[in-house]
């Protein structure tokens, strides 16, 4: 199976230098690298004589750097490949080899490991019961099985709840990823700075360039826009995402951003049309309530900025794409 790479970069040479090194080792070879670069330094195929290096330039913007890369891609295999990620010398082979035993996945990612207090993980249980209630009543997203035990009959209700309906999208438009047992498991949204896919399906559904030049919420927009059986996620594959924080936002910045990213989601991708808007809406107003009860304030008015935006329809996200304009960058 043939596999072109496509790297987004911006002044992050350390990491690239590093990523490129894992895909010289990959067990399975790649066809082509393609670096869409918005910065000024060059990695060649003199530095890396195993890889066939195309190295093109762009303005900086993620979303525009991918569909460049996508674009020249000569493969029907894509790796959409974060310059941030540290990719064990396996993690190709194991995606081929679930391609070819199912024919029908067209997006494979493994498990993308975060550090959180020290520790490697993919995943953010709920172990409270309290957690559980609120982010059940307000339609919050949830990223990770949920673990509280309890002999309360509320929460046991809850807990059949998600456990019937599975990985998907609430009527808040947030995902809600719950059951990563097995092997493998599918999931209608995911990261997609480690994945796999078909070239015609990232055709299909490009990254939408009106988004901020971070991408923040951008992989959400394509995801939700793919045919078939959704995202594939392997348990036995996974890379390491070190999160470099040369171009990276606050946190705060980042919340707003992907927030007002969903709101514009949901009011142009008809894959959304059974997200309810006032549901969303009250999912923002949780969200606040959460960063209240945690004392975090800078939280606090980003949620409550970016709530009135959307409330009013004021999203700048949405009102630049009615103009044709890109690469909106909305302030706090």
């Amino acid at each position: 199976m043939n596999i072109s790479v496509v790297i987004p970069t911006y002044n992050r040479k350390k990491n690239l230098v590093a990523l490129l090194n894992n895909l010289s080792n990959s067990t399975h070879p790649v066809s082509e690298v393609i670096i869409v670069d918005a910065g000024t330094e060059r990695l060649t195929n003199i530095d890396y004589p195993r890889l066939n290096i195309q190295h093109l330039s762009s303005i900086p913007s993620v979303c525009v750097q991918r569909n460049i890369g996508i674009r020249a891609a000569r493969s029907e295999w894509i790796f959409l490949c974060d310059d941030d990620i540290e990719v064990p010398y396996d993690y190709l082979q194991k995606i081929n080899t679930y391609i070819q035993q199912h024919p029908e996945a067209g997006a494979i990612s493994g498990l993308v490991l975060q550090q959180e207090n020290g520790e490697w993980t993919a995943t953010y249980p709920v172990y409270s019961s309290k957690q559980l209630i609120i982010r059940y009543i307000f339609g919050l997203s949830i990223w990770g099985e949920i673990r509280c035990v309890s002999k309360n009959l509320f929460i046991k209700r809850i807990k059949r709840y998600y456990a019937r309906k599975g990985n998907h999208i609430a009527r808040s438009g947030w995902p809600v990823i719950t059951d990563f047992s097995g092997e493998n498991f599918t999931v209608p949204v995911f990261g997609l700075g480690a994945s796999v896919i078909r070239k015609d399906w990232l055709e299909h559904s490009p990254y939408d360039e009106t988004l901020d030049k971070y991408g923040i919420g951008d992989n959400y927009g394509v995801s939700i826009g793919f045919p078939g059986t959704g995202i594939h996620i392997l348990n036995n594959a996974f890379v390491y995402h070190h999160q470099e924080r040369v171009n990276r936002l606050v946190q705060p910045l980042q919340y707003y951003r992907r927030v007002l990213a969903l709101d514009y989601f949901i009011r142009t991708k008809k894959e959304l049309q059974n997200v309810i808007r006032l549901s969303f809406i009250w999912s923002l107003f949780g969200n606040i309530l959460v960063f209240l009860s945690s004392g975090n304030w800078l939280m606090v008015d980003a949620g409550k900025k970016a709530f009135f935006r959307i409330l009013f329809r004021k999203n700048p996200y949405a009102e630049a794409a009615a103009c044709n304009k890109t690469i909106i960058e909305p302030k706090l």
